[in-house]
């Protein structure tokens, strides 16, 4: 593999993909396309399923962790399944086991061992996890056109009714008996994006104006990190906590990859401006900035998703140029023999992101380096 390949060749012979999605545990992932759908491990990305139909694509794929159970919703130029309709598809059998059909199109489908839920663009329908599954609940969304919700360790997370509030239902036996719902006003405007530690006790959310990503603790809403992506307004199209909940990587259309410590304010390593100790002065200043950051191509076309091989490694699924690409976070060995080969830094000059205030990006403790990339041909 030639890692020095540049990323914009061969663009037009790419695959394309329809959709990608990582299980919960993000050791492997599920892309779908126009016949079919694949499954693979994520470090190293070695193909472990393969299945191809004659009659259709698959739009959305969800994996049960490593079960032979997927959700499957049809997409591409000739869905395979209604777009209306979700089938739980049996690999072992290689077989529909279960479906659910409504009435406007399903827009994500997310998977536990107990609970399926489905997500429509005003409506999330939890249902349990049997033959033939049973609806446990409906929850009502304002409008919700992307589909956005997160499940991990019975926490859902979704828009709530009103712009700007996020919505935490706790899945669980004893949550569901005593119907617990948490409603937080994460942000001013629309929910753009929205994230779930995997132990279930972190919610990341952001807006549609993507300058500020929200912490807050699931167990009593409390806000615990108010991080700045930037100042200029952004599209944010994949949170993700790295495997121990201490990371949080970002990636938005301003092509820069954002990696935020999520350890309380006392032990944590991100950026803060020289000025946010100094009381009474607006809250921009005492906002935490992101511990390492930097450019990734600016000649993407499509959105990435953003899943962890391990707390040092991000892998980003690009869908419409068909490849994944791997970051690792890694400790500057020498920061002053840097500084010398560098020069003074300037915005975007060395792929970190130089904010007033924050002081010189080259004394920076952590870099990420693009390790590998590969493409999925062949599919």
């Amino acid at each position: 593999m030639n890692l020095h390949k540049p990323l914009n060749a061969n663009v037009s012979s790419r695959p394309k993909l329809l959709c990608s999605a990582f299980n919960q545990d993000q050791e492997c992932f599920a892309i779908g396309h126009e016949h079919g759908f694949q499954v693979f491990n994520t470090d190293p990305m070695e193909r472990r399923v393969k299945r191809e139909f004659s009659d259709g694509g698959i739009g959305i794929v969800q994996m049960l962790h490593r079960t032979n159970y997927l959700a499957l919703v049809g997409g591409g130029r000739t869905p395979k399944y209604p777009q209306n309709k979700v089938i739980i598809w049996d690999d072992l059998k290689n077989m529909a086991a279960l479906s659910l059909e409504f009435l406007s199109p399903v827009l994500q489908v997310l998977l536990s061992r107990t609970r399926i839920v489905v997500c429509l663009r005003s409506k999330i329908y939890v249902y349990i996890f049997s033959s033939p599954p049973v609806r446990l609940s409906v929850y009502e969304t304002a409008d919700n056109p992307s589909g956005i919700c997160a499940l991990q360790n019975n926490r859902l997370v979704f828009p709530g009714l009103t712009e700007g509030h996020i919505q935490i239902v706790d899945l669980s036996p004893q949550g569901q008996e005593r119907s617990l719902v948490s409603i937080v006003r994460a942000h001013k405007g629309r929910i753009k994006c929205v994230a779930v530690s995997h132990d279930g006790s972190l919610i990341a959310s952001a807006s549609e104006t993507g300058t500020i990503i929200r912490i807050h603790a699931a167990s009593n809403t409390a806000l615990l990190h108010e991080f700045r992506r930037g100042i200029d307004r952004a599209v944010v199209h994949s949170l993700s906590f790295s495997p121990s909940s201490n990371r949080l990587a970002l990636i938005s259309d301003k092509d820069t990859l954002h990696v935020f410590d999520t350890s309380p304010l006392s032990e944590s390593n991100n950026r803060r401006h020289i000025l946010s100790k100094v009381p009474l002065l607006p809250r921009y200043f005492s906002g935490e900035w992101s511990f390492v950051s930097t450019r990734i191509s600016d000649q993407r076309i499509g959105k990435g998703i953003l899943g962890w091989a391990s707390d040092d490694c991000i892998v980003i699924i690009w869908t419409s140029e068909g490849m994944l690409e791997k970051y690792a976070i890694r400790e500057k060995k020498d920061l002053h023999a840097r500084k010398v080969a560098k020069g003074p830094a300037s915005n975007g000059s060395t792929g970190n992101v130089t904010i007033g205030g924050l002081g010189d990006p080259s004394n920076e403790q952590w870099e990420l380096v693009r390790e590998s990339w590969q493409s999925f041909e062949g599919i």
